[in-house]
């Protein structure tokens, strides 16, 4: 199921809450594990996972999955 773009930017929003450096949405790409999004500060991947985590119900991604995000 193709993932739509706002839950790209929902995760980014949640993510430049706990980490304003996350910078703001630029691209992004699909790959085979997920997703590539390009920043204006950087380059941030996110699993397929936690994508339809947030597209099904955002109360499923916790906050140290946005953690482990902005860390990688």
């Amino acid at each position: 199921m193709p993932i739509p773009v706002f839950v790209i930017h929902e995760l980014l929003m949640r993510i430049h809450e706990l980490d304003p450096s996350i910078g703001s949405y630029r691209s992004h790409t699909f790959n085979t594990t997920g997703a590539v999004i390009m920043t204006s500060t950087r380059k941030v991947r996110i699993r397929k996972a936690i994508l339809n985590r947030q597209f099904k119900d955002p109360g499923l991604v916790c906050e140290s999955d946005l953690h482990q995000i902005a860390n990688t």
